[in-house]
């Protein structure tokens, strides 16, 4: 699956659906355990469907002067301090994530490579409760296939269930919520599956964030249709 800069795929957002705060992600610094300073917030790459997968993060001075990402769902905003904040985040861990170019093309191998620093984060958001869909968390016990039966899942396994190219869009039914298994989940995707890296929650302070993409990919659909 593509990623895409905002400013790619959104070319007008500041002019159209700007809300004065989230449209400022640049102006956010980034902070790991202990009120540490790695950076500040450079950009937000989106999937194919618009939604808010990674923070591009400037290291700057901190670290070594390279750019990083940061999965979405792993950033804890503070919109009053323009601050975000990652929990259990270390200068060390920011240290080993492989450096982004914004010319690079972001492929399963990089994206594992990045997830591998951040799992043992993304392990204690499993059981959070996420805005937007209601998923099956992780740990549940269950995953689901391509044919929309549910089968038994190792608990707390956050791996990818299946490889990202060619699998962009799953079968419909692929993903059932857990408040209405009987009910396929359209358009989800690979990324869907992984919340603890990429659900946005009300815990995370990801409401104003979650607003934000909505009405950043409602414009998206007008603008292509």
């Amino acid at each position: 699956m593509a990623l895409h800069h905002l400013k790619d795929y959104y070319p007008s957002y500041r002019e159209t659906v700007a809300d004065g705060q989230m449209d400022k992600i640049d102006s956010y610094s980034v902070y790991a355990q202990g009120d540490d300073k790695v950076g500040t917030a450079k950009d937000l790459l989106v999937d194919d469907g618009g939604s808010f997968r990674y923070l591009v993060v400037d290291t700057g001075p901190w670290i070594f002067g390279k750019t990083v990402l940061l999965p979405i769902g792993l950033a804890q905003f503070d919109y009053s301090q323009t601050r975000i904040y990652v929990d259990g985040l270390s200068k060390s861990q920011v240290e080993h994530l492989p450096e982004y170019d914004d010319d690079m093309v972001v492929d399963q191998h990089y994206e594992e490579q990045v997830r591998s620093v951040y799992q043992p984060i993304a392990q204690g958001r499993s059981n959070r409760q996420f805005l937007g869909h209601n998923y099956i968390p992780s740990n549940s016990g269950y995953a689901s296939t391509d044919s929309g039966v549910q089968t038994a899942a190792i608990p707390g396994d956050l791996r990818r269930m299946e490889p990202i190219e060619g699998h962009d869009r799953p079968a419909e039914g692929a993903y059932r919520t857990a408040t209405h298994p009987d009910r396929p989940q359209q358009g989800a995707t690979i990324y869907d599956q992984e919340t603890g890296f990429y659900g946005l929650s009300e815990a995370d302070n990801h409401g104003l964030l979650r607003s934000y993409e909505e009405r950043l990919a409602a414009h998206h659909r007008r603008g292509q249709g």
